[in-house]
């Protein structure tokens, strides 16, 4: 499943440890509430659905993509660095 982090801090920039509710208003919010320690209150923030809807990733932006890329950008580094190093062993007399 694709999805995008949500950030969330209370005003003083606290981040919560753990929500104590997330869900919906009647006017179309979704609604998270959490308590802050920092500040020692409740905090609630709301974000309208619409802007949720928006905020959602395409399929252009799919994070088993993104995590293909990164894998596939290790396996070349790590083979150029392998290499690297296999060339280094060899100018030392160390490898065949």
């Amino acid at each position: 499943m694709n999805y995008r982090h949500l950030s969330l801090c209370c005003d003083c920039g606290e981040v919560p440890e753990r929500l104590v509710e997330v869900g919906f208003s009647e006017g179309h919010h979704l609604v998270v509430h959490w308590w802050c320690e920092k500040c020692q209150r409740i905090v609630y923030i709301t974000k309208p659905l619409t802007e949720c809807w928006l905020e959602c990733p395409s399929k252009d932006h799919s994070l088993d993509r993104v995590l293909q890329k990164w894998s596939e950008d290790a396996k070349q580094e790590k083979s150029s660095t392998e290499v690297a190093d296999a060339e280094f062993l060899k100018s030392l007399g160390i490898a065949g």
